[in-house]
């Protein structure tokens, strides 16, 4: 079992390191600080990876001897603090972030500032029966409160607005990011008040995966939206269309840029007409002569083709955000599928 668990910190190390210098060297393809934060935040978890291999096996000392072990539990809340930082970084809906992340940390801070700081002399737990025998002293009180807002604190991230003009992410990113976190808070309270082997390894793993994931995904697939929120050439004509429906359609889509919204779907777009899927379906078929998944893949395409003719040097990436995608390989495949050619085919043709 100490193999195994070395093993998987070994790899959970090595992912990290290597993963935050790949961020740090391609930090400035994005205009926000993603990169930076999430480079930080690797080398920051790789450390305590590596620390836990070094407890497992100097002096034969056995990981999280203890529960509620102080060192451990405060660490831990530092840390978790940091796991708020990249996903506000690009989504960007917060006003005022300065006053904003002090309030959020100002708790969690405080609490580990007293933990490990104010000399509290601290019971010794070794079991769950020792736990449940001084459940009432002040210091076990106290850590048992700093690891139920720690968890607590896993489920903030579900409460944060977004906005899709400003996030550098998708909404489902978003929720597959907390989702992560939630269960690497809920496995690490259970490893604190039961020191159980299944909540060791099922901890670490899950740092491996969410990691690994987390790392592909900046890398390869997320689009960050422009600096300044917008880009040359992006405004549009509505069409001078009779139809009530239409005309509203295209005033939502075309005068407001709704197709550039990467949460956009018929059901959505009904919903904010006042009217019904089919009958706005059937709008798009009737005026656009396509369903209307089609007519915002090809507008979206369309704006992207149109800046690449007007200046080929332009920056791919940001035009396919600023058009709406949020995920690399979902434009790179509706490109494929309008113009016939991969986008890189396409630039070279325009040499």
């Amino acid at each position: 079992m100490r193999l195994i668990l070395s093993v998987i910190s070994a790899l959970i190390t090595l992912e990290l390191v290597a993963g935050g210098i790949m961020l740090w060297m391609r930090r400035k393809e994005t205009k926000d600080y993603s990169r930076y934060v999430l480079a930080i935040f690797c080398w920051f978890t790789s450390l305590n990876s590596f620390f836990f291999i070094i407890r497992h096996w100097v002096g034969n000392i056995v990981v999280n001897k203890s529960l509620l072990e102080p060192e451990l539990t405060f660490a831990s809340i530092i840390m978790q603090m940091t796991y708020f930082f990249y996903p506000l970084v690009f989504i960007r809906s917060i006003s005022k972030p300065g006053r904003t992340l002090t309030i959020l940390f100002a708790p969690l801070a405080a609490i580990a500032s007293v933990g490990m700081f104010a000399g509290i002399q601290y019971t010794a737990l070794d079991t769950f029966a020792d736990l449940l025998h001084n459940i009432w002293k002040p210091d076990v009180m106290f850590r048992l409160f700093a690891v139920t807002m720690m968890l607590v604190y896993s489920f903030v991230l579900f409460l944060v607005p977004y906005d899709w003009q400003k996030s550098g992410a998708d909404k489902k990113f978003i929720l597959k990011y907390s989702l992560g976190f939630c269960s690497i808070g809920l496995l690490l309270f259970g490893l604190f008040i039961t020191n159980a082997r299944i909540f060791t390894i099922l901890h670490q793993l899950s740092m491996l995966f969410f990691f690994f994931w987390l790392i592909w995904y900046e890398l390869k697939e997320r689009l960050p939206v422009p600096e300044n929120g917008s880009i040359a050439g992006a405004e549009d004509k509505p069409y001078e269309i009779i139809d009530k429906l239409w005309i509203d359609v295209t005033h939502l889509l075309i005068e407001q840029q709704g197709w550039r919204n990467p949460e956009l779907s018929l059901m959505s777009l009904s919903e904010e007409l006042a009217s019904n899927r089919t009958y706005v379906g059937e709008a798009f078929k009737k005026f656009a002569g396509c369903t209307f998944s089609e007519y915002i893949a090809k507008r979206r395409i369309e704006y992207v083709v149109s800046e690449l003719k007007r200046n080929p040097k332009a920056n791919l990436q940001a035009l396919f955000s600023y058009a709406g995608f949020r995920q690399r390989s979902t434009a790179y495949r509706n490109f494929q599928k309008i113009m016939g050619v991969s986008p890189t085919e396409f630039l070279e043709s325009l040499k």
